[in-house]
């Protein structure tokens, strides 16, 4: 075959690709939510009312993306798109343009239904994003920039990415994302992401720096459980464990200090008043199977938990200190408030002084540990990332009772040298983790 048909061919396909798949795509234009008579400074008096005949302020718009899922007028996209939207005119290819109205929304995924009153839409069929293959043909369909039904096609680049929004945001987020290397610009976000068949196998979420080169997406499975649970009672409802983790061996200090597990998804934090937290479950503890299935990630253990549902019984085999132990947990639903925040007692003994070699004041708290009461920049302490207000409990899974018997353990278990510091067990701000002191 000629270099020049195969080329042909390629352009073939890209072009049939489109032609499938954008008649199912749709713009949406949002109209946000805001005060319509919010005062100009130079229309509103001294008292912040409005001047009589003070013209309104115009209506802010946005436009996103999205796709039908449902002949009968179902549509995905991005919760960014449509939150805080008072108004949601739906796009079509064909020059339609219909009311839609927000069905239910997913903040942990940013996935959001649009209803629209018709029958017999375009609609895309799913792929499966579990047996998609790195390296593989991908494109992307959306209004980037306001450039409307745009086409870009690239490559699957990696699969099961997580921790890129988790560590900074405030509620639990589920991260499975899917990455490319397809041009994806704002305004792409809610659209589908395609195979070389024109199914769906994921949607466009989330852009980095666009110089970067890398886009994310929700994968398709994620999603069509996400939709399925919208559209039956308007929420998403999912098991909650009440942990943090984070897969063995991403932290090199924990890789050090906990390298004798194999592999697992080691436990950062137990949340305040959370299933695990009535549990023998422990901060630094290593998840190594879920009811019998080995875990070796905590997105292979986000997995299993999503297969399962609240008020299901659990039984984990965690590896701690060199031994094995299993810990039966019951799945609670995952809350949708914050939990609440733990403040530590402050009728107690006298703060000791400041230790030099640790940098860290300690604050005896009657039958409940040591309370940190400052940290000295550049300390021990403060390097090993313990904060004012931390509650120790344990040190070297030891209990410790008083600012005396805190300080030898850390100096004890220091002082045995080689890389696996000190290991603290710490309440901080309702939750359990632990904190890992390190002389150098």
């Amino acid at each position: 075959m000629e270099p020049s048909e195969i080329l042909r061919l390629m352009e073939r396909a890209r072009v049939e690709i489109f032609e499938k798949g954008a008649p199912s795509v749709v713009i949406l234009e949002v109209e946000l939510q805001q005060d319509a008579f919010e005062p100009e400074p130079e229309s509103a008096d001294p008292g912040g009312r409005r001047k009589p005949g003070a013209e309104p302020r115009p209506p802010v718009r946005s436009e996103g993306s999205g796709f039908v899922v449902r002949k009968n007028g179902v549509v995905v996209t991005n919760l960014h798109v449509v939150a805080q939207a008072r108004r949601i005119v739906v796009r079509f290819l064909d020059g339609r343009r219909l009311e839609g109205r927000l069905a239910g929304s997913d903040e942990r995924t940013d996935v959001a239904v649009v209803q629209v009153d018709a029958i017999d839409l375009p609609v895309l069929e799913f792929a499966d994003s579990d047996v998609a293959n790195v390296g593989q043909f991908v494109c992307a369909i959306g209004v980037p920039f306001g450039q409307e039904w745009s086409f870009t096609s690239g490559m699957l680049s990696g699969k099961g990415r997580t921790r890129l929004l988790a560590p900074t945001s405030p509620v639990p987020l589920y991260e499975d994302y899917l990455q490319t290397d397809a041009v994806i610009n704002p305004g792409h976000s809610g659209g589908p992401l395609l195979d070389s068949q024109g199914r769906v196998l994921g949607m466009n979420t989330l852009i980095t720096r666009m110089d970067r080169g890398l886009a994310f997406a929700v994968p398709s499975n994620l999603l069509q459980q996400t939709i399925a649970q919208i559209l039956e009672s308007g929420r998403v409802s999912r098991p909650w464990l009440g942990i943090r983790a984070e897969t063995l061996g991403e932290t090199a200090a924990l890789r050090e200090r906990l390298g004798g597990a194999g592999a697992g998804a080691v436990v950062l934090a137990v949340e305040a008043d959370g299933p695990a937290f009535r549990t023998d479950l422990r901060p630094a503890d290593v998840i190594q199977s879920v009811d019998g299935k080995a875990v070796t990630t905590a997105l292979e253990l986000q997995r299993e938990l999503f297969e399962r549902k609240a008020g299901q019984l659990v039984r984990l085999v965690v590896w701690r200190q060199g031994s094995r132990k299993a810990v039966t947990i019951q799945l609670a639903e995952l809350p949708e408030a914050p939990r609440p925040v733990f403040e530590a007692e402050r009728s107690a003994r006298p703060a000791s002084g400041p230790h030099e070699r640790f940098g860290l004041t300690l604050h005896e708290l009657k039958g409940r540990g040591l309370r940190v009461d400052t940290v000295v920049e550049g300390s021990v302490a403060a390097r090993g990332e313990l904060q004012a207000q931390d509650l120790i409990t344990e040190v070297e899974n030891r209990p410790v009772r008083s600012a005396a018997e805190c300080v030898a353990a850390i100096r004890s278990a220091l002082g045995r040298g080689g890389s696996g510091g000190a290991l603290l067990q710490v309440e901080r701000q309702g939750k359990r983790i632990f904190v890992l002191l390190k002389a150098s």
